[in-house]
């Protein structure tokens, strides 16, 4: 390489061998940046031609010793899901976070983090940045939580922001779905019963929706920029719930037939299944208040920073057309799911018996 020639940027994506992070990667090398990638799969489970610039890391364990020098740090690795205790999500999400500073105490940080910060029980019918700042270092034990990993997210924020304020940046993207999704869309489909997807709230309801390329294309803007402070991304077009579930069904060959639940009374049932299960420690339940706090009315985040701050303008898809790069193959999966849930609430049922003073 010649005197002349710009040295690529050399950038570190974490959680590289999952969805979010494993795209960022790619998109990131396609625009020509010199990618390392870092994850928790050992290195015989990643694509070949991957390999030579990929590393194993449990980002729980420590900082990474011998690290490559790197001009950014992508930090999309963490524990993602919707139900457990607080402990795992803690160490995976706070301590993994605080690793990670470590390991490139200079390098700019482009954090991963979530819209679950926002209070959760909150209307969310326009969400600016401000309602969760992670400049104020709130104490977020006096937030009222439903589930450890929207406070384990603002946890690792108010972190970022107290010892890298200067050189990082927050992406709070919500709902990410696209190629690759082994969460979103198959979790929702496990809820088609008996010809029908069962639902919760309005088919007004608006939702945002975050495609991981749009995520992929702000992470890259982020990486050029100097802004700081945390930033909401999502698809430019919240949709309503009945024109995003239908264009999903439609894409996966369901049936396009919705039910809606009432939202007390599946609030209702929900809040018992939260304590029973997690206070028991039974397995996850069918549906836990976490889950309904994303349903139940809209979920709309406002996206004017990104767009004045970061030039966040016509990212590659709008919600709509977004969810015709959905894979197909999920229908197969979830197909299976169902006749297994069937399977074993039949044989549930022949299990029971009948008292003597129930009625048929």
């Amino acid at each position: 390489m010649s005197a002349d020639t710009p040295r690529r940027p050399r950038v570190a994506v974490t959680g590289a061998s999952g969805f979010i992070g494993g795209r960022a990667a790619d998109h990131l090398e396609r625009a020509g940046y010199h990618v390392w990638r870092f994850g928790r799969r050992p290195a015989e489970r990643i694509p070949e031609a991957q390999r030579s610039r990929y590393r194993s890391w449990d980002i729980e364990a420590g900082p990474l010793e011998d690290a490559p020098e790197v001009d950014a740090v992508v930090h999309s690795a963490g524990m993602v899901d919707d139900w457990g205790t607080y402990e795992p999500f803690r160490r995976g999400n706070v301590d993994g976070t605080r690793h990670v500073l470590a390991t490139w105490p200079e390098a700019r940080i482009v954090h991963i983090s979530s819209a679950s910060v926002y209070d959760p029980r909150a209307h969310h019918s326009c969400v600016r940045e401000a309602e969760a700042d992670p400049a104020n270092g709130e104490d977020t034990k006096q937030v009222r939580w439903l589930n450890a990993y929207g406070r384990t997210k603002r946890e690792a924020e108010n972190l970022v922001t107290a010892e890298a304020a200067d050189r990082s940046i927050i992406l709070r993207p919500h709902a990410v779905y696209g190629p690759g999704d082994t969460t979103l869309l198959p979790r929702l489909l496990r809820r088609f019963r008996f010809g029908r997807l069962m639902m919760v709230g309005e088919p007004g309801d608006r939702i945002s929706l975050t495609h991981v390329d749009n995520l992929a294309w702000a992470i890259a803007l982020a990486i050029e920029s100097d802004a700081t402070g945390a930033f909401n991304i999502a698809d430019p077009t919240a949709a309503t719930k009945q024109e995003l579930l239908t264009t999903a069904l439609r894409r996966v060959g369901r049936p396009e037939r919705i039910f809606y639940i009432p939202g007390g009374a599946a609030w209702a049932f929900a809040n018992v299944a939260d304590a029973t299960h997690l206070y028991g420690r039974l397995p996850r339940p069918i549906v836990t208040r976490y889950q309904l706090s994303h349903l139940l009315h809209d979920f709309v985040y406002d996206l004017t920073k990104a767009r004045d701050e970061l030039d966040y303008v016509d990212p590659p898809f709008d919600s709509p057309s977004g969810l015709e790069t959905i894979d197909p193959i999920v229908s197969t999966s979830m197909t299976a799911s169902l006749r297994r849930s069937l399977s074993r609430s039949r044989a549930a049922h022949r299990r029971t018996p009948i008292s003597a003073g129930s009625s048929q």
